[in-house]
């Protein structure tokens, strides 16, 4: 039958000094961290080991756990919270430069847009001058057209009334002619 496997326990048997100087803090602050680790934690068997020489163990977590109260109390940070806001702080700026990137972005493109509605507006204001002035010229030239037509129809109503005028002399008699000439 296999023997079950146990967790072996880390214990520090440490001196209150030694603790105090450990985390840089005063007797008292120890004392009152240590009562309160004992405390919250009654099933882990951290305790004063003996009184009277001052000497406590404490498992190895629970020096963890005592490191990271003075952290709390004292706002430290450890090193990789450090290394984890340096590259928080870099990743901000990342998305920082990716924003402004973006910005000069979009803003170059409404730049662009603005040129390129500002250039069809000129485009369609010179073909519009040039249409107006192809209209002028052709209305112009329809004017022209109209009176050489009123010019046409004038000589031709005059070239009717000769004709006319000639087929009535022609058929007045020859007497009549003859008499009309002299």
């Amino acid at each position: 039958m296999p023997e079950v496997e146990k967790t072996i326990d880390v214990y520090y048997d440490m001196d209150i000094a030694q603790i105090c100087q450990h985390f840089n803090k005063s007797r008292n602050t120890v004392d009152k961290a240590i009562a309160k680790l004992v405390k919250d934690n009654p099933d882990k068997d951290w305790k004063y080991k003996n009184p009277e020489t001052k000497r406590i163990t404490i498992k190895a977590e629970g020096v963890e756990k005592l490191s990271t109260y003075f952290r709390k109390e004292k706002h430290e940070v450890s090193a990789v919270e450090m290394e984890l806001r340096y590259e928080n702080e870099k990743l901000k700026a990342i998305i920082e430069e990716k924003e402004k990137a973006a910005n000069q972005i979009e803003q170059l493109y409404k730049e662009r847009l603005l040129l390129e509605l500002e250039k069809n507006r000129q485009t369609f204001l010179l073909e519009n001058q040039t249409k107006e002035s192809k209209i002028s010229e052709l209305e112009s030239e329809n004017q022209k057209l109209k009176k050489e037509l009123s010019e046409a129809e004038e000589l031709k109503r005059k070239n009717e009334d000769y004709k006319r005028k000639e087929e009535e002399y022609n058929s007045k008699s020859f007497f009549y002619r003859l008499m009309h000439k002299i």
